[in-house]
């Protein structure tokens, strides 16, 4: 059956459901959603909002699912599939349909139906930011000056809202689209003039920020720091974490001597912290920004004194239990990964499906690098940057780690998919409980582990401009 075929029959399905109900039941509020999943990582989808779970939904024999949302409130949810999640613009009465393959998950994913021309058009601005992203056309542009940056970053803004007055006026779409549209453009320029400082490399921060035009942050006058409707949705997120990270410098810069950024400055994160508590009121956002914060720091800092402090500031202004707990986990997780200490053994599979421990590998030195199916790129960046390492630094190991549940064959194919060289790759036997364990995350973490299996540093990464450095020392050590 093709998908135009099996979007008729349901809309048709649905059509007979509500000729059953009477006028007053058709005035419910509630949304459909359908759809087929090629190569599917899973036999389902899981629908949330918020990060709370609507339901689990199975796919049929076919992979295509079907499901209909009553009680229903418009606003954004995602679908997750096992391994990646998207989200989507669900409004009253919809009745969408999405069609994806996995192995060009979010390149693939296109809309048909009622409320398909709004999540097409969203799809459509995610993709473009994820090629600006990675063209770093933000990170150019900020070696401009200030006045020249904030033309060229305004002229962007402009044709892109430009092109979406044309849209809104052609399609006639909805209040909560037009928002969350205009929202997506806004923030992304917002959080590019937030940046700028941070990546401008002519000058230090304190003096690149006394040399801002005095209009340069006038859009905040504008910005709602609680918006319900906005409160997950990334753009949103995005900027608030540059925008804290802003004023929290600018704080710091003031009580203290420093004139440069230092990301994993103890002090300049409890000005973070002190930041987003006096200025977000949201209950919900504001714990997430302090978590965020809180695990960002632990997760680049080897000031272990320092998790404790700032803990202790987090857990004061935090009201959500189950982010406390998963903190204070995490902070001792990492605690155990202190350099000096032998890294923790964790179950592996090697590509005959062999069980081996991860200490029986470590030999001589020994670089452990992680990878992931979702981050395409990387995957082939960090085997390509692990085989120029090698061929320079024969006496050290280089160890792959897939951190996904799938088979060696899907390993494997992955590789060869992205014309990856297979050698020393493994993955996790319970990946889920292998990454609480060595506190994987972000995904580009590396491990330097010495010939005595000890941590010299769990969170290298094999880009940094010290890597080699680094590497040479525990190759003499």
């Amino acid at each position: 059956m093709s998908f135009k075929s099996f979007y008729v029959l349901l809309l048709a399905s649905l059509s007979l459901v509500t000729c059953k109900k009477d006028m007053v039941e058709s005035d419910e509020n509630f949304a459909f959603l359908g759809g087929e999943i090629i190569n599917p990582n899973s036999n389902y989808i899981v629908l949330m909002k918020s990060h709370k779970v609507i339901d689990t939904i199975t796919l049929d024999k076919h992979n295509r699912f079907s499901y209909k949302l009553t009680d229903f409130k418009s606003g954004l949810y995602n679908f997750y599939d096992g391994h990646e999640q998207q989200f989507i613009l669900l409004q009253l009465k919809d009745s969408l349909l999405l069609r994806l393959n996995t192995i060009e998950f979010d390149e693939s994913l296109v809309y048909t139906g009622i409320g398909a021309k709004e999540n097409n058009y969203l799809m459509e601005m995610f993709l473009e930011n994820e090629r600006e992203d990675n063209e770093n056309k933000t990170l150019i542009m900020s070696q401009l000056d200030p006045i020249p940056f904030q033309e060229k970053l305004n002229a962007m803004k402009e044709e892109k809202l430009k092109r979406l007055n044309k849209f809104i006026k052609k399609n006639k779409t909805t209040k909560l689209f037009n928002k969350m549209a205009k929202a997506n453009i806004n923030y992304r320029y917002y959080s590019s003039k937030e940046f700028y400082p941070f990546a401008n490399y002519s000058k230090s921060e304190l003096d690149m920020f006394n040399s801002l035009p005095d209009n340069f942050y006038d859009y905040r006058k504008e910005i709602d720091y609680n918006d319900e409707l906005l409160k997950d949705y990334p753009p949103y997120n995005n900027f608030l974490k540059f925008h804290i990270n802003n004023i929290a410098l600018q704080e710091h810069l003031k009580h203290s001597d420093d004139t440069n950024y230092d990301e994993d400055s103890i002090d300049y994160n409890l000005d973070k912290i002190a930041a987003i508590d006096n200025n977000i009121n949201n209950e919900y956002k504001k714990n997430s920004l302090l978590y965020y914060t809180m695990i960002h720091y632990i997760r680049i800092s080897k000031d272990t004194d320092g998790y404790d402090e700032l803990y202790k500031s987090f857990n004061e202004k935090c009201t959500n239990s189950k982010l406390k707990e998963n903190a204070f986990h995490i902070v001792n997780s990492y605690k155990r990964l202190k350099p000096g200490l032998k890294i923790p053994t964790v179950d592996l599979l090697d590509k005959e499906e062999k069980d081996i421990e991860l200490l029986k590998l470590i030999k001589k030195p020994t670089v452990i690098f992680f990878w992931n199916k979702k981050n395409k790129s990387y995957i082939v960046d960090v085997h390509k940057r692990a085989q120029e390492l090698e061929k320079k630094y024969p006496e050290v190991l280089f160890l792959s780690i897939n951190t996904d549940s799938i088979s060696f064959q899907e390993q494997a194919n992955i590789l060869k998919r992205h014309k990856v060289a297979i050698k020393n790759e493994y993955r996790f036997k319970f990946p889920k409980k292998a990454k609480a364990i060595l506190s994987i995350s972000p995904i580009t973490n590396v491990f330097l582990i010495n010939g005595k299996q000890k941590i010299v540093n769990p969170k290298s990464n094999m880009f940094n401009i010290g890597f080699e450095k680094e590497l040479l020392g525990v190759i003499n050590q």
